[in-house]
């Protein structure tokens, strides 16, 4: 592994540096300067030159987002290196690794998700279907805790969307793809007073059958998609006030999963063996979505005060199948469905997963020109989680009628989490060329949670050690200390530690530990071909303890998450991007990560490489038309899944090609795309339940056309 990171990394570093050869002649022939343009972030809560943060961050600005047809989580993660998400059982279930760092199903994300300054409450508030209206995403690799909090153990997402106008103008888009996708989204801004009061009103809807077909031929990832978005800007003498407010309603396919009969069809599709999903209910989960948000900023002579306030309230409510056939068969609970004698139709699984969250950033930031800079800061979540798992059997139909469901097992619990941090962080230049960042952080969680018989929440399961309410408290201090050399103009190199943390939560009332890690890394940041050519990339080793992780298991609650005492994780990054000739950009990435528990056996969850490549043309066909190309590929290394029994299956290496085809004026584009060009299939969760083996399926091809107007 360390010898397949190595030569990935002098491969790609070689490939930068030839580039600046053909670049320079065709420049000096014509005699223009093509430069890259420069990206401005604000993962350090502040604005900054991409090139001068000493962290591996992959951004995407507005054109990216275009060009690359980005309107999903997926999207942009699929184009950053050393970062996965695959998606189970329902939208919210949403497991991110990123850095050989992984998702615990019901517990935190291992990555702080942050939209316009509001950090989201829950693992279920990042995956909401579409991206709307984004000016930039920046993806911070490795633990940024001092700043993001304890979530933010591998690192961070930073999402910022457009801002209200002080011109009137607005945007309209459609598409229309295979299983009758039929996306519109629009926007409009501007002023409501010339230079005090702005607006910006978005919204969007999709409607699909879904590609996942039954083997009746039903759709079973259908989804309808409704939302839309208000913001209002204030702006003052020395206070800006900005408000937000969006609510979504989603209706989706959900337990679309694949029973297969042995482990060795783990990678077989559409076969006879392996025909696809067979149902008799097909899954369906309701989802609401209501979030308000103020941000006020207030500049005086010493620096910014920052006060963020949030308020996100998310239902969810699924209704499918448990025995993930179509009657007559056998149940997960050993009885018979759509067949003499049980007299039930179906076996059925209601699940409830509901989150209302309320949170509050506040800081202080110094003035950016000086030589010492500074940040001080508190946070503040408080959050209520009501879940519900409940399986039976299903007396007629297929729908979700309460009188003809026969509860078997009913486990409603709700919990609630109270978490703090204050932090501080210093920046100081200790000459013209190195600077040292120094911060630390505390954050705390007192959280608790409580089992019921039913949803009258009357009665209370009593604990094994006869308590009513479990209880729970994790804290934790989290460093960082950095040291960034600026060797000249184009070229920095830095090296840091840092310890990330993430809490512990209850999964159905068992207790699973907090988990933390020990960071070292070294980057460097530069630009090269005059400009042409931006290069970064960072090695690292993290000591990693207690790695939460969850599987699947054939008993109730049919999700078991467990801590691996230590892991060693070693890996690196190479991310380039270079103007070959005007209107010709290539870039790419290289992420390699081994990780092992110690003892010698891989991570679960965790490909051992990605590689991604694009390819993208501009050229001008009238004085007023150009014609636009991308290709995308990604080759995603194998990775390991375990179930319940503490059996390993692995994940083969894949290879992903998207294309897009576009021409477009000022005003108007239209063009075609196509996703998962050649039809590549993965199983995205895999583990044996009983009755067979479940495996979760990745999408299938998708292609389309799409248009849109700007005025």
């Amino acid at each position: 592994m360390r010898k397949m990171m190595i030569q990935g990394l002098i491969a790609s570093t070689a490939l930068s540096m030839s580039l600046t050869v053909p670049t320079r002649a065709a420049d000096v022939a014509a005699g223009d300067t093509l430069t890259l343009e420069e990206i401005v972030v604000t993962s350090r809560k502040r604005e900054e030159n991409l090139q001068a943060v000493p962290d591996s961050v992959t951004a995407f600005d507005a054109v990216t987002i275009e060009n690359a047809g980005i309107d999903d989580v997926q999207d942009f993660i699929d184009l950053t290196p050393n970062i996965s998400i695959r998606e189970t059982f329902r939208a919210g279930v949403t497991f991110i690794t990123m850095r050989g760092i992984t998702t615990g199903q019901q517990g935190w994300a291992p990555v702080t998700y942050v939209v316009d300054g509001v950090q989201a409450g829950s693992l279920d508030a990042i995956n909401q279907g579409a991206l709307m209206d984004i000016e930039r995403i920046e993806v911070l690799k490795g633990p940024q805790g001092a700043l993001y909090g304890a979530g933010a153990i591998a690192g961070a997402i930073n999402v910022v969307t457009k801002k209200p106008t002080n011109e009137l103008e607005g945007k309209i888009k459609a598409s229309y793809a295979r299983a009758n996708d039929i996306k519109l989204s629009g926007a409009i801004s501007g002023p409501l007073v010339e230079d005090k009061i702005l607006f910006r009103i978005g919204a969007y809807y999709r409607n699909t059958d879904g590609l996942i077909k039954s083997t009746d031929g039903v759709g079973l990832d259908f989804e309808e998609q409704a939302t839309v978005r208000g913001r209002l800007l204030f702006n003052f003498e020395d206070v800006t006030i900005d408000l937000q407010a969006s609510y979504s309603d989603i209706t989706a396919g959900a337990a679309d999963q694949e029973l297969v009969s042995s482990a060795g069809l783990l990678e077989v599709f559409d076969t006879p063996a392996a025909p696809g999903p067979a149902r008799g209910i097909v899954g369906k989960e309701n989802r609401t979505f209501t979030e308000v948000s103020a941000k006020i900023d207030w500049e005086t002579d010493a620096g910014t005060f920052t006060s963020v306030t949030g308020y996100s309230d998310i239902n969810q409510d699924l209704f499918g199948s448990v025995s993930w056939q179509k009657p007559p068969a056998i149940s997960l609970f050993g009885f018979s469905v759509g067949a003499p004698g049980d007299g039930f139709t179906d076996a059925f699984q209601d699940l409830m997963d509901n989150f209302e969250s309320f949170t509050q950033d506040t800081r202080f930031t110094s003035n950016t020109d000086q030589r010492f800079r500074w940040m001080v800061g508190m946070s503040y979540l408080d959050r209520k989680i009501v879940n519900l798992l409940s399986v039976g059997g299903l007396l007629q139909g297929t729908e979700r009628v309460e009188a003809n469901l026969v509860r078997f097992l009913n486990r409603p619990d709700v919990r609630n989490d109270k978490a703090w941090g204050a932090f501080a962080q210093v920046n100081y230049d200790i000459t013209d060329k190195l600077e040292l960042t120094a911060a630390l952080r505390y954050d705390k969680n007192n959280f608790d949670t409580t089992q019921y018989t039913d949803l009258t929440f009357s009665t209370v399961v009593p604990a094994a050690d006869g308590t009513i309410t479990q209880k729970a408290t994790n804290d934790r201090w989290q460093p960082k200390v950095q040291l960034a050399y600026q060797w000249n103009d184009d070229v920095m190199t830095y090296l840091t530690y840092s310890e990330g943390f993430r809490f512990g939560f209850y999964n159905t009332g068992n207790l699973t530990a907090p988990e933390n890690t020990k960071n070292f890394e070294f980057g460097f940041k530069s630009m090269l071909a005059d400009g042409r050519v931006r290069l970064n990339g960072a090695i690292f080793h993290i000591d990693y303890s207690n790695q939460q992780f969850t599987s699947i298991i054939a008993t109730a609650p049919f999700r078991q998450t467990t801590n691996v005492p230590e892991s060693n994780i070693n890996g690196g990054e190479l991310e380039i991007v270079a103007l070959l000739a005007e209107g010709l950009e290539l870039s790419g990435g290289l992420g390699v990560t081994d990780s092992k528990i110690v003892g010698g056996a891989r991570s679960p969850s965790t490909p051992d490489y990605s590689l991604n490549l694009a390819l993208s043309y501009t050229t001008q066909i009238t004085e007023d038309w150009e014609a636009f190309a991308r290709v995308d590929y990604r080759r995603q290394g194998s990775f390991v899944l375990i179930d319940g029994g503490g059996t390993r299956f692995t994940i083969g290496e894949k290879d992903y090609v998207n294309a897009r085809l576009k021409f477009r004026n000022d005003n108007w584009s239209v063009g075609a795309f196509v996703d998962n060009l050649f039809d590549v299939r993965q199983a995205d969760d895999f583990g044996f339940l009983g009755i067979g083996y479940i495996r979760s399926n990745s999408l299938p091809r998708s292609y389309g056309i799409e248009a849109s107007v700007a005025f």
